[in-house]
Order: structure tokens, then C-alpha cells, then sequence
């Protein structure tokens, strides 16, 4: 084969490479440079060393195992308490239209469209809560943040929302004598 590479001239053949010259290494392969693609077992000695099974998607490392464990399903049952939470108080701010019915008692005087606006947005802002709740949420975990606490302020928030239409339902009621 060297005969055939050199014609004569004496040299040995060579195996092709970048037009560069840039030497081959036996146990890499082909040196790495700019025109080098930088994939594959040939693409040169890993930079970080830590082998080809890092390449690509990095893995992840979860939270000290057990605390993990504990705030998935920490947060997994909050979130079940705040679904039936808003449920329960989404229902009772309907049933808070129940207390017009004394507004035709004599010297009772009633806000109705205040009132009516009351009951009306009180269980869309129960589910806005509930959905904004369950998007941090969700969004923690997924990046393995911590996550119980969000569900505890979603589940005040609930309670928050239900006491404040109580109170401007009583507000829009004026209870005679």
C-alpha cells in the first residue's frame, strides 16, 4: 500500500483528514476543531470529563430523596382540599342570593344589583384562585421546586374570597328594625 500512496517518492500513506492537517489521534479519532461537528465518539477528549452518557439531556437530580416525597404528596392533597374547598365555597356565595328575601320585610332596604354583582363574580373569582393555584403548582413541581406552601396561600386565598363576599353581601342589607 505504501508503494501505491508514495509512487516512488518514498512517504506512506496517510488517512485523509480536515484540509488543515490538524493531526489524528488513534484512540479519539480526528482532532476537533471548528469544522469539526463535535458529535459522536469521534468528535475528541470530553471537555467537562464526565463520559458520553452526559451528553445531550443533562439528568436531573431530585430533591434529598425523601423531602421530594414528601412535598409531592404534601402538595398533591392540598390541592385535592382546595378543589373541594372552592367547590363548597363557590356554592355557599350562591347561596348567599338566599338573603334577599328579607329585602321585602318592612324597613329592610336592599342593594340587589350590588348584590346580585356580588354573588355573581364571587364564584368566578373562586375558580381563578383554583386555576392559578393549580398552574403554580403544577409549574413548581415540575421544576422540582418546593410546593406545599402555594397550595396553603391558594387555600387562604379561597377562604379569603368566600368572607369578603359574606361581608358585601351584609353590606348591601340593610336590616330594619
Amino acid at each position: 500500500m505504501a508503494a501505491r500512496a508514495g509512487v516512488g517518492s518514498g512517504r506512506t500513506a496517510r488517512a485523509a483528514g480536515p484540509a488543515s492537517g490538524a493531526a489524528s489521534d488513534p484512540v479519539s479519532g480526528p482532532a476537533s476543531g471548528p469544522d469539526s461537528l463535535g458529535s459522536g465518539p469521534a468528535s475528541g477528549p470530553d471537555p467537562l470529563g464526565s463520559g458520553p452518557a452526559a451528553f445531550g439531556r443533562e439528568a436531573r437530580h431530585p430533591l434529598a430523596g425523601r423531602r421530594r416525597v414528601v412535598d409531592v404528596v404534601a402538595t398533591t392533597a392540598l390541592l385535592v382540599l382546595l378543589a373541594a374547598e372552592s367547590v363548597v365555597a363557590g356554592g355557599g356565595i350562591v347561596f348567599l342570593s338566599l338573603a334577599f328575601g328579607s329585602c321585602e320585610s318592612p324597613g329592610n332596604t336592599c342593594d340587589e344589583a350590588f348584590g346580585g354583582a356580588v354573588v355573581s363574580v364571587g364564584p368566578v373569582l373562586v375558580a381563578l384562585v383554583l386555576v392559578a393555584t393549580l398552574v403554580v403548582c403544577v409549574l413548581r413541581l415540575v421544576r422540582r421546586k418546593l410546593t406545599w406552601p402555594f397550595a396553603l396561600v391558594g387555600m387562604a386565598a379561597v377562604v379569603a374570597v368566600f368572607f369578603g363576599a359574606i361581608l358585601l353581601v351584609d353590606s348591601a342589607i340593610t336590616h330594619g328594625i
